[in-house]
């Protein structure tokens, strides 16, 4: 019998292009500053989710779900890294800071990095907030930002924020409110979802699997919809617009939804739904707080949790995690167990057959033997968090969290107890005591911030007084300020705003040259340091 080899290349090829299309797609909808108790599925009452909470009815909700840190930039570095934050020198916000930002090794590759490696084509589309170029990390980006974005276009049809338009960050005061411009304008949380339509679209017949992180801005501020009346029965318009920016958040999802259905691919694509960390609190430490909103009110619901965003309390680390997969999980499933975002990387790439590079070390745990029944107890003896000196530890129930104020050490059984309410430290000091030591221990093993608060000192400080001019980091005219140099010659910086609060206009310029000393706050830096505050001049 002849050999045909043109036959045997094309059953071969036809073999090998099966068995990539049996790999999942993986969708990864990561949304910002969603509370615990926002969606339908999860108690919430402010507004409906159909979507959201169609997802969870589909695939497995978690009530347990954490996220490495109860702000953004570290959450997102420990979800993508499969890895605690602070392995990387990553603890706060500030950490990743123009000329202090952290680094991940080269050779720690991200989640998406590895499912490329593993044959997946990638696609990524909104909030970046990571120390590694995002273009590094995918094959396609799209509307990236790094901090927030706004949500309507400017008149050249710009999101501020968004691609480097005005600048990493968006500088002055956030334009909250609505929006009364034609209501076909481009609004950024359907402009996000559009390209991830467009990617499943081109994607779905590929000879490839693909994976898209889809990284929603929102609900994060600037509070930013379209005008509803809708929602008018709320007591306040930060919240009215909170609920309208969820709406559309969740008829995003939906969309998003209906297009893997009409590609015919929803059942063998893992779909990812998770926040980065709890509800904010809105207050006019937001810029552009408008004057007539409430003093402080919190963005969303937290349900029986008590904290939000920036704390360690459970309304700011316990978060929404959904996972869907259609060809292997059981719908209607709920999970109970301790879980975090960190175990997202290994979960996936599980169900991906892909495997993790050396180099890449994870502390993250694959949930699939769990979810699907193969292996019973919990993923993580104990999970960790920490920033500066403050942090917590859950052990199974229990969950002790460290303060630097009083008390000190919290103790609460999560079981009886979801809104840590009753520290029960006095009542177990041996399991307060072990707990405490496995996190001191565990926070001895990480590398120091990449970017460490500053140090202040406080008393008289004596020097020669001039004034200088300061030019503005973000451009702009100079302006004028004062420094006092000490004998050994290092400058120490004063603002106006300081010393108008003591001396008249011609008392200061009588100063000038002048031997003074001053008693205040000043923040170090190497060979400086600034006044925070004065509380009394003397002129030698």
């Amino acid at each position: 019998m002849r050999f045909n080899t043109k036959l045997f290349l094309l059953a071969f090829l036809v073999c090998s292009t099966a068995v990539a299309v049996e790999k999942p797609n993986i969708l990864l909808i990561l949304v910002d500053d969603m509370g615990y108790g926002d969606l339908s599925c999860y108690g919430g009452q402010m507004v409906a989710t159909p979507n959201i909470d169609a997802l969870a009815r589909q695939g497995v909700r978690f009530t347990d779900g954490y996220v490495t840190s109860p702000v953004c930039a570290p959450s997102r570095c420990g979800l993508l890294a499969g890895a605690y934050n602070q392995r990387f020198g990553m603890q706060w916000n500030e950490d990743l800071y123009e000329g202090h930002a952290y680094t991940i090794p080269a050779e720690h590759k991200l989640i998406s990095e590895t499912l490329m490696l593993g044959g997946y084509v990638t696609g990524q589309s909104g909030k970046w907030n990571i120390s590694r170029d995002v273009r590094q990390a995918f094959d396609e980006v799209s509307h990236v930002m790094n901090w927030k974005g706004h949500y309507f276009a400017d008149d050249q049809d710009n999101f501020l924020g968004v691609d480097g338009h005005g600048g990493r960050e968006i500088n002055g005061d956030e334009l909250h409110g609505w929006d009364s411009a034609d209501p076909g304008d481009p609004y950024l949380t359907e402009v996000l979802t559009d390209n991830a339509v467009s990617f499943i679209r081109r994607h779905a017949p590929g000879t490839k699997p693909f994976f898209f992180y889809l990284a929603y801005n929102a609900v994060h501020t600037p509070l930013q919809a379209r005008k509803s009346a809708k929602f008018d029965h709320l007591p306040h318009e930060p919240l009215r617009i909170y609920a309208a920016m969820i709406e559309s958040l969740d008829q995003s999802v939906g969309r998003v939804l209906e297009a893997l259905r009409t590609a015919g691919i929803e059942k063998n694509t893992l779909v990812v739904f998770a926040s980065d960390n709890g509800a904010a609190m809105g207050s006019p430490r937001i810029k552009g707080w408008h004057s007539t909103w409430p003093e402080r009110v919190l963005l969303g619901s937290v349900g029986p949790l008590n904290g939000r965003k920036a704390q360690n309390l459970e309304g700011g680390i316990r978060v929404p995690l959904i996972i869907s997969w259609p060809a292997e999980l059981k719908p209607g499933g709920v999970y109970s167990s301790p879980v975090s975002t960190m175990d997202l990387y290994p979960t996936l790439c599980a169900a991906a057959a892909v495997q993790v590079p050396a180099g890449t070390v994870l502390d993250g745990v694959d949930l699939l033997p769990y979810l699907q029944g193969d292996t019973s107890g919990t993923p993580h003896k104990r999970l960790f968090w920490m920033h500066n000196k403050l942090g917590a530890v859950r052990q199974n129930k229990w969950k002790l969290v460290i303060n630097t104020w009083k008390p000190r050490l919290a103790l609460y059984d999560l079981t009886k107890d979801i809104g840590e309410r009753r520290n029960l430290a006095d009542d177990y000091p041996e399991l307060t005591r072990s707990l405490h030591h496995s996190w001191q221990e565990w926070a001895a093993e990480m590398p120091p911030r990449s970017n460490p608060p500053p140090k202040f000192v406080s008393g008289w400080l004596s020097g020669t007084f001039q004034s200088v001019k300061i030019r503005p980091a973000a451009g702009g005219e100079p302006f004028a300020a004062w420094e006092l140099v000490d004998q050994y010659g290092m400058k120490h910086l004063i603002y106006y705003r300081l010393l108008k609060k003591q001396l008249t206009s011609a008392e200061i310029r009588d100063l000038i040259g002048k031997t003074v000393r001053i008693n205040g706050r000043r923040k170090l830096t190497k060979s400086s340091s600034t006044f925070e505050s004065i509380d009394k001049i003397v002129a030698d």
